[in-house]
Order: C-alpha cells, then sequence, then structure tokens
C-alpha cells in the first residue's frame, strides 16, 4: 500500500510539473516559427538572410538562416509583422499567434522575395551576367521577361579602347550566345545615355557592367560612376572594365586594387581556386556538393584576362584566390597565386570585382555561375 501512494505521489508531482512547464512556455514564447528562405526561383537556398520581427511598430527579434536557408526561432502569441530580407531583397507578411492554438508549431514553409532592387544590367562582348539574374527567378512568372532593365554597351557610336580588339585574346566573342533570347536590351537609352543622365542613373540601385562593354572608362565617364557608387549605389565588374575602378583609386585616393601590367596578361584559363569566404564555401558545399577541402574549380577565364596584382587588405575583401599564370612586363610567362574576386566600400555604396566573368553559353548553373549567384544577394548588402 505504501509503494503505490509512493509511485501515486511521485506521478502528482511529475503532473505538477508539466503543468507548470506548459504554463511556463506560454508565458515565454511558446510557439516555434519555422521555415526556410529561397531564391525567387524558389529553389535555391539564401544563407544569412534577416528575419525581422516586429510587434507595434519595434524590433522585437533578428534571426538569420543557416546555410541551406532554413530559420527557427520562438514567439508569444500575439500579432507580428515579419520583414524577410537580404540586402536588398525582401518580402514583408504577417502572423497571428492565438492564445489558444491548435499547435504550438508555425511553418512559414518557403519564403521567397518579391521585393527587388533597381537593377541594371549594362551588356558587353564576353560576359551575360543577366542569364545568372534571369536564372535565379528575378522574371516575370506571367510573360518571363526579365524584372531588370538590360541596357546596350555595345551598339552605340562610342570609341574604346577596350572593344578595339573584339577578340579576348584568341578567343571568340560571346556575345548574344544566350539561350534566352529574351535577354537582350530592354530600354530605350544606351550605357552612354545613362552615364550622360545623373539623374537616370541614380535611379538604380546596383548596376552591373558586363566584360566588354563600350566605353573610354576617361575621367567623364569613371566620375559618374564613381559618384553613382558613392552616393549609394552599387557596382558590379568584371576583367576588362578594370580601368573604370583605376579610375576609381585616382578620384578616392585610395588603392583599392592594384592591376598588373602588362595589361590583359592573364593566361590561365582555369584554376583550382582557393574560397577565402567560410560562408561562400559552405553554402556551396552543403547545397550543391561543388567544393572539396575549401577549393572550387573557376573556369570562366578568357585568354588576356586582367589579373590583379594587389590589393588594399584594409579596405578589401577578397573572396577567391589560386594558382594563374600570367605574362610579366617582360613578356616571359611566370606563375603566382593571386586573389580574384574582391568587395569593398566606397562612400556610401560598394564595388564587386572579378578577373574571371560569367560565358553562359552552357545550359543550367555551372560552379562559376552558382560563385555569381551567391555574389549577387552578396552585393545587394553592400550598403546595410
Amino acid at each position: 500500500m505504501k509503494r503505490i501512494l509512493y509511485f501515486i505521489a511521485i506521478a502528482l508531482i511529475f503532473s505538477c510539473s508539466n503543468e507548470s512547464l506548459d504554463e511556463s512556455l506560454i508565458n515565454n514564447n511558446p510557439f516555434n516559427i519555422t521555415g526556410k528562405i529561397i531564391a525567387p526561383n524558389g529553389i535555391d537556398p539564401i544563407s544569412e538572410g534577416k528575419i525581422s520581427v516586429i510587434s507595434n511598430n519595434a524590433i522585437v527579434q533578428e534571426i538569420f538562416s543557416d546555410t541551406s536557408g532554413n530559420f527557427s526561432f520562438f514567439l508569444d502569441y500575439g500579432n507580428y509583422d515579419l520583414v524577410i530580407s537580404k540586402g536588398l531583397f525582401k518580402t514583408e507578411s504577417s502572423i497571428l499567434l492565438s492564445d489558444n492554438p491548435d499547435s504550438f508549431n508555425y511553418d512559414l514553409g518557403d519564403v521567397s522575395f518579391d521585393q527587388f532592387p533597381n537593377i541594371g544590367v549594362v551588356t558587353g562582348y564576353y560576359d551575360n551576367i543577366e542569364s545568372i539574374l534571369y536564372d535565379i527567378g528575378l522574371v516575370n512568372p506571367i510573360d518571363g521577361t526579365p524584372l531588370f532593365d538590360i541596357i546596350d554597351g555595345i551598339n552605340f557610336n562610342r570609341n574604346s579602347n577596350e572593344i578595339s580588339n573584339h577578340n579576348h585574346g584568341n578567343e571568340r566573342i560571346i556575345q548574344n550566345t544566350s539561350k534566352n533570347t529574351g535577354l537582350e536590351p530592354n530600354v530605350d537609352f544606351n550605357f552612354s545615355d545613362l552615364l550622360d543622365n545623373v539623374s537616370l542613373l541614380n535611379e538604380y540601385d546596383i548596376l552591373f557592367l558586363n566584360c566588354g562593354l563600350n566605353t573610354d572608362a576617361d575621367t567623364e565617364d569613371s566620375a559618374s560612376l564613381y559618384n553613382f557608387v558613392n552616393n549609394g549605389g552599387i557596382l558590379y565588374a568584371t576583367d576588362w572594365t578594370y580601368p573604370i575602378l583605376e579610375k576609381f583609386n585616382t578620384l578616392s585616393g585610395n588603392e583599392f586594387l592594384t592591376f598588373q601590367q602588362p595589361y590583359k596578361s592573364g593566361q590561365s584559363l582555369s584554376t583550382e581556386a582557393t574560397i577565402l569566404s567560410s560562408e561562400l564555401n559552405d553554402w556551396l558545399s552543403i547545397n550543391f556538393d561543388l567544393t572539396i577541402d575549401n577549393t572550387v574549380i573557376i573556369d570562366e577565364f578568357l585568354n588576356s584576362w586582367q589579373v590583379v596584382a594587389d590589393y588594399n587588405i584594409s579596405s578589401v575583401i577578397a573572396w577567391l584566390d589560386g594558382y594563374v599564370e600570367y605574362n610579366d612586363e617582360n613578356g616571359e610567362l611566370v606563375g603566382d597565386n593571386k586573389e580574384l574576386a574582391f568587395t569593398f566600400l566606397l562612400g556610401d555604396g560598394g564595388v564587386f570585382y572579378s578577373s574571371f566573368h560569367t560565358e553562359n553559353d552552357e545550359d543550367g548553373f555551372t560552379c562559376v555561375d552558382r560563385v555569381m549567384e551567391y555574389m549577387v544577394f552578396e552585393l545587394s548588402t553592400l550598403t546595410q
């Protein structure tokens, strides 16, 4: 009899304990909110996406998604607004958590962005970043048109050292090799018009410059782009757009990137590059199985690409480096480990530059395409 009473007493203790635990949960964020942030294409995960929880117009929590885009956090019952973002990409929603719920689990499911930065892409002979933007889902779902402006950077009357030799080394021009014929200029102004119109230029949040665009990269051109970035714009530039960034050095008095001379001396067409960012490495590895021991194959160089000789480590972030060969000032072929992709802040804005680019003459995402996809979203955080 004593033994039975003992077990009854123990049961009552645990019962009271559970009731106390439930009451504690109800008074201390009982709801487990879960979800996954994905790119607008509905597939690719967004790492380090921010979830801002707002109550009574005040942020009460900020949570970040993991490498696979997943997130989880706890809230007490009530009304909340959610702002889910990655830099300038975002979406907003509201949730109501009842004080008499059927379940303490609230799954938001897959969450994608529906608010995008204002993006302009300037076409070039040797690069097609517009294909990456299209493939990550910056597309009108009804008619398939791109949700960004494509600006003619080639077919207008402007002298240019950059296009005086239309062959990138011995490589063919890759203009219009995109499988999507809809990725052609869709505005009624060209790159020259854009540079001459400050108010038009400042309408963009991010401007992508493809390699081989038509520009003199003179002081006036570069000053327009410099002011665009300095006032909060974000600039993406690759390979033969390097003269613009040299002008940025002069205008700012800061040697962000120093370019190898002779110019356009890069000869390696691929390298096994080391990823210098653990976040980028994990995103490529966990989601796409593209890296081995923190390395990835970068093979979107064209012959005679521009090597970066050095960079200012106090103001510039390097993302990748690898062993490459190039011609020195004597015309001799030499090899060295060089950084290949960079970001830096300038005034209220920021810049991305890479020595490689996106040829995009293949179906689907290549390794380089994935790196560029990551950088598109990362770029939009530079001014945050």
